[in-house]
């Protein structure tokens, strides 16, 4: 079982840098927003007087669409490790910022119905994985629900393969969480999204040059260079990037 890729501080720092820029970053389209958020309100039919939890939730690009769709009666719970990010959310009454590291939210008093953690998992070691699923089951209402979104084993995205190669080291197996799950006491269910996109090929290269993955964090400017011309090359006769984003979504009921 792998490792997260980065520490604390460097994952800390890399989403404080990119905050200002992130939702232009992230934000493929509307559409996918929409998309996203649906299958999300869809996963963990939630109810109006739900108290939800989006852990590591970022600028809260999709927490504020999912809001919209269920128009919750108790502030969303909106935990990120870096408060910049949680600038973007923390002047409407609708949220409840709380800027700190994961596994040590888990530990707080808290008590949810539902909790959304996307593209986040991999952060964590296994240890840390296995504390903060095993603190979440224990502060979650019963009947409540946890959504778990991460990518898959592999990627199609246009990166340089260096990027790709470091992407399929270190990318948590989730048959390895569903395992997780289910040993902490979740009745456990897996399902696969997809969504095609299709975005500009300088508008891609801006976001590699801006490290818009963590992932991308680990290499130095040189390293990013040399990853931007070898995207140039291999899609020298494209100006339009078309691939799927697909989706590993774990929900765990506990009943």
């Amino acid at each position: 079982m792998q490792e997260s890729c980065q520490n604390k501080e460097q994952v800390q720092k890399h989403y404080q840098n990119i905050a200002v820029n992130f939702d232009e970053l992230w934000t493929y389209s509307q559409d996918f927003i929409i998309f996203i958020s649906e299958k999300i309100v869809k996963k963990l039919e939630f109810k109006s007087q739900d108290i939800f939890l989006d852990l590591g939730c970022g600028t809260g690009l999709f927490t504020k669409e999912i809001n919209n769709i269920v128009g919750f009666d108790n502030p969303v719970i909106c935990c990120d490790i870096s408060a910049n990010m949680l600038a973007q959310l923390s002047d409407n009454s609708d949220y409840k910022c709380v800027a700190m590291d994961a596994v040590e939210f888990s530990r707080q008093s808290y008590e949810y119905d539902k909790i959304l953690i996307k593209e986040m998992i991999h952060h964590l070691n296994v240890n840390e994985q296995e504390k903060l699923t095993e603190n979440i089951f224990a502060r979650l209402h019963l009947g409540g629900k946890f959504l778990l979104i991460l990518l898959p084993p592999t990627i199609e995205y246009p990166l340089f393969e260096a990027a790709l190669s470091r992407y399929e080291e270190l990318q948590p197996d989730y048959k390895y969480l569903v395992e997780l799950f289910n040993k902490t006491g979740f009745k456990t269910s897996v399902d696969f999204v997809e969504y095609p996109l299709s975005i500009p090929k300088n508008r891609y290269i801006m976001m590699v040059k801006n490290r818009y993955m963590s992932l991308l964090s680990s290499f130095d400017d040189n390293e990013i260079q040399e990853g931007v011309f070898e995207i140039e090359q291999k899609y020298s006769d494209k100006d339009i990037l078309e691939f799927n984003d697909r989706f590993v979504c774990i929900v765990g009921e506990k009943y």
